[in-house]
């Protein structure tokens, strides 16, 4: 192991441990609700199926940094291209899960729909060609299983999420624009604000990603520091929908209360004519 190694295998191992840490108290807290959905008919089923499914494979990707370290020559293909199906499996389901929720902000509009379908369906076909281009590769000269990076494979799947996040964001801006709900105190409007926020974010570290890739002098270990705090930072945006949910809800019930209250509370003053001609007083009503 070279001094590099020394230094990058645990400044990757402890980021990776982050993102493994914070999925397994994902499943904690989710898989309760999974169950708990199956009875009631208002429980986010939705949110709890994608959410496992994306902790389970962003866990089976960061778990997999270790095994393609130490990889043999039989075992350095089969492992990076597990590793491959892991990390492009949590991508998809990431992006698809910022356009359907903004799909539904949008009151499933027909125009964004069609962008959806074209944006998830080339994120797909980048996905499938990475695959096929980039891998694991053994290196006789120094003996270790080595991962080959396709360039342009990344550079069009990291374009496609980059065109996802574009998507959801404008989708969301577009709605908190628009006036057809009640602003951002509203639920919707909550919805709204917190896409714009995870996409931009998300649009933000795609970038750095993309920009990596097409350097031609980056290095693996470079690659790999970014593709674990890829997978930290998009693991608590994910994170985001379960933490904040509740608050998210009360918040805007009791904002909703106190502004039905104060239409309806009866006036403590009002500005009353007195029996003598010309002059105005203020009296308090009994």
């Amino acid at each position: 192991m070279s001094c590099n190694d020394a230094t990058e295998l645990p400044l990757v191992c402890v980021i990776y441990g982050l993102a493994i840490q914070s999925g397994l108290n994902t499943l904690m807290t989710t898989v309760p609700q999974f169950f708990h959905s199956q009875t009631s008919p208002k429980a986010p089923l939705f949110l709890a199926i994608v959410t496992c499914a994306f902790s389970l494979l962003i866990m089976a990707d960061s778990s997999m940094y270790i095994p393609n370290h130490f990889a043999d020559e039989r075992m350095c293909s089969v492992l990076y291209m597990a590793e491959g199906v892991f990390y492009q499996g949590f991508l998809l389901v990431f992006d698809t899960f910022i356009l359907v929720k903004t799909y539904t902000i949008t009151r499933e509009n027909k125009v964004f729909l069609a962008f959806m379908t074209t944006a998830l369906l080339y994120r797909l076909a980048a996905a499938v060609a990475d695959l096929i281009l980039s891998g694991g590769v053994w290196d006789d000269a120094s003996g270790s299983c080595a991962y080959s990076q396709n360039g342009e494979a990344m550079f069009h799947y990291a374009g496609a999420d980059l065109a996802c996040d574009v998507l959801a964001t404008a989708g969301s801006l577009a709605m908190l624009v628009s006036g057809k709900f009640g602003g951002v105190w509203d639920l919707i409007g909550q919805l709204s604000m917190e896409n714009v926020i995870r996409s931009s974010l998300t649009l933000a570290l795609n970038s750095v990603l993309m920009y990596l890739g097409q350097l031609p002098t980056v290095s693996f270990k470079v690659l790999s520091i970014a593709w674990a705090i890829q997978n930290t930072v998009l693991l608590y945006l994910m994170n985001l929908e379960h933490v904040y949910k509740l608050q998210r809800v009360a918040w805007v019930n009791k904002h909703r209360d106190s502004r039905t209250h104060s239409w309806i509370k009866p006036t403590s003053f009002s500005l009353r004519a007195s029996q003598q001609p010309g002059k105005e007083s203020l009296t308090q009503d009994k």
